[in-house]
């Protein structure tokens, strides 16, 4: 039984960082608000570009700040789970830059957030098909992303931490659970200027996904969330079990 989804569309900037067990821990500013700007992920192109990693993000970006919860019940300790998500964080961020790159599927199939058979199956499954064909016939591509409101460090069952195993995806023994929702879109505008959603979301509408991974100190990028495949959360009861639906 398949359970992997297409992330297709994913965070953006909420502002705080916050633990449910604990206090919260301003990282930033909501985009709206006056004041210094908040956390930056320095990027380092010379080294990208030796690994073969293209387009370079801007040498620093904004960094989205979301709310971090600990759904471990003390087995991973508060300070851990905060270092967790601003890695995650982090990855998102870099994601949400390069969706909006014309030729930003490379990036996401460079192997710099997750590794290519990964990204090209699983996780960026449905962008890089979006792109692919976009470029095909030379339309441009618009992506709207997904609203995220907290992500919550829970255990992944060794159940289906086999399950996707099997589907070729590298599980971890605690994954994220990411809760996306509406609204979002994704347009494609033919060289004639007319303009196709190839998908809407409607504003609310719930799509929560578990993500395996592991946190990698990356010399270009810092430290980010390296992501070892994702389960659509409404995929099956597993899945739904896990994330605590």
């Amino acid at each position: 039984m398949a359970f992997a989804r297409s992330r297709l569309i994913t965070l953006v900037a909420t502002s705080l960082v916050v633990l449910a067990c604990g206090a919260s821990v301003p990282t930033g500013r909501p985009s709206h608000s006056p004041g210094p700007a908040g956390p930056k992920v320095d990027t380092h192109c010379a080294g990208l570009q030796q690994r073969g990693i293209s387009p370079c993000p801007p040498a620093q970006l904004p960094m989205e700040t979301i709310v971090v919860r600990n759904g471990t019940h003390g087995a991973v300790p508060d300070d851990v789970v905060r270092a967790e998500g601003e890695a995650y964080a982090r990855a998102h961020t870099l994601y949400t830059w390069a969706v909006r790159q014309a030729g930003g599927d490379g990036f996401l199939m460079s192997g710099a957030l997750t590794p290519p058979e990964v990204a090209r199956t699983n996780v960026f499954r449905t962008e890089v098909k979006t792109f692919t064909d976009a470029r095909r016939t030379g339309d441009r591509v618009t992506i709207e992303p997904l609203r995220t409101t907290e992500i919550t460090l829970v255990p992944a069952p060794v159940g289906l931490q086999e399950a996707a195993r099997k589907d070729g995806l590298r599980p971890s023994q605690y994954a994220w659970v990411d809760n996306q929702a509406g609204p979002a879109r994704v347009t494609v505008q033919a060289p004639t200027g007319a303009a196709r959603d190839v998908l809407r979301i409607a504003a609310g509408e719930p799509h929560p996904i578990l993500v395996f991974g592991e946190v990698r100190d990356d010399a270009d990028l810092g430290s980010i969330w390296y992501v070892g495949g994702e389960f659509g959360c409404l995929a099956s009861v597993q899945v739904r079990i896990a994330c605590g639906l």
